[in-house]
């Protein structure tokens, strides 16, 4: 039951991304320049791989599938297991980046984003139907999730599924992956699924969104912190490049044991005074502590169940208008409230960089603006991140 090491487990998710299309020649081909795949598993692409379908409306009603997935068998230290590489694509930027966030029910009865499970869904036959014969030989294999980006989502949703449809042990290795689903899929995909290795850097903005409601498996868990960054960067979120590390080379490393982890913030009685406003900043630790604030005030205030409750029906902009007009009541609960309320939007200012970060009011129409201008900054960045991969 060995799992992937850190440089295995990056150079599948980097292989994905060959067999989206196949070769001029015709043909498919995973792994080219991945030394360490070929050693411990084989591809078979000879009949194509995993497809599914992505990206606009059009795209969907006119089916144009295009190649997303591929199964290996191990070898070697890995014989016996399987490994599912899902790659990322461009094409769900908009859905990822977007405040109009869908949500549907997951495979665990679980609320997920919607744009993720209809990709996951178009892949679901073949997946099955590739699976079935290979794993009803054996129960004892473990079978290892890989994405990185978007294919870190839908590697994500494909673990958890798995491990309800099969038997095996199911491990799943995500780089620079999105939140998938609100706290219950993250909670049951933590109980789940047997090993999770979340990898980051401090600087990518794609694992910070969508923004709270969603958050990340394993729940209020560890993340694998494979580079540390100053403030938010786009170019964080590559595999590889000249110009920055990339997860290629920040994860080319045999051990797990020897990369850093790092706890999230906890969600616990973060309470931001007004007159520290100015020690935040466009980093991913702020985006997590002003997130952490945000859910203590509404617990605060009692309002966090109710909230929660309208998560579960939409967090469209529909979400955010909702989130201002409570946020606005409970400023005029309690002046301990309101203080409170004005120390949380002052840090969201300073956050998203906006030259005025005074806060002299706190009415719906400019709580409302504070929260455009967070969830702007936090979503342009991650926008053009997704754009640049490869």
């Amino acid at each position: 039951m060995a799992t992937l090491t850190p440089k295995l487990a990056v150079q599948l998710a980097s292989a994905a991304y060959d067999i989206q299309k196949p070769s001029s020649s015709g043909l498919y081909r995973f792994g080219k320049s991945a030394p360490e795949v070929d050693k411990a598993f084989q591809f078979d692409l000879s009949n194509g791989p995993i497809q599914g379908i992505s990206g606009s409306m059009l795209a969907r009603m006119l089916k144009r599938s295009t190649g997303f997935a591929a199964v290996g068998k191990g070898k070697a230290q890995y014989d016996g297991d399987h490994v599912i590489a899902i790659r990322g694509t461009a094409s769900l930027s908009d859905g990822i980046t977007d405040a109009h966030i869908g949500l549907t029910g997951g495979e665990n009865n679980s609320l997920i984003h919607a744009g993720f499970n209809k990709t996951f869904q178009s892949m679901k036959p073949a997946l099955e139907s590739t699976l079935t014969p290979l794993l009803a030989r054996s129960s004892s294999g473990t079978v290892h999730c890989v994405g990185h980006s978007l294919g870190g989502a839908l590697a994500h949703i494909t673990a958890d599924w798995v491990k309800r449809r099969y038997k095996n042990k199911v491990f799943l290795y995500t780089f620079g992956a999105p939140r998938v689903g609100l706290d219950g899929f993250a909670i049951k995909t933590s109980n789940n699924i047997d090993r999770i290795f979340r990898c980051t850097h401090a600087a990518d903005p794609v694992p910070m969104v969508p923004l709270w409601p969603f958050v990340h498996a394993p729940y209020q868990g560890e993340e694998v912190l494979l580079a540390p960054g100053q403030g938010i960067s786009f170019a964080a979120h590559k595999m590889a490049t000249e110009a920055t590390p990339g997860y290629l080379n920040t994860a080319n490393n045999d051990s797990w044991r020897s990369l850093q982890t790092q706890s999230s913030v906890n969600h616990i009685g973060v309470r931001l005074k007004y007159e520290n406003r100015h020690q935040a900043s466009f980093t991913s630790y702020w985006a997590e502590k002003i997130s952490s604030g945000l859910i203590t005030l509404l617990k605060d205030a009692g309002y966090y169940t109710a909230v929660m409750a309208q998560a579960a029906i939409g967090t469209g902009l529909t979400f955010y208008d909702m989130l201002a007009r409570t946020l606005e009541a409970v400023a005029k609960a309690s002046t301990v409230l309101a203080e409170q309320t004005k120390g949380l939007l002052g840090h969201m200012l300073t956050f998203a960089r906006q030259a005025v970060t005074t806060v002299t009011e706190l009415s719906f129409k400019f709580i409302r603006w504070v929260f455009d201008r967070t969830v702007g900054a936090l979503y342009r960045s991650a926008r053009e991140a997704i754009s640049s991969v490869m």
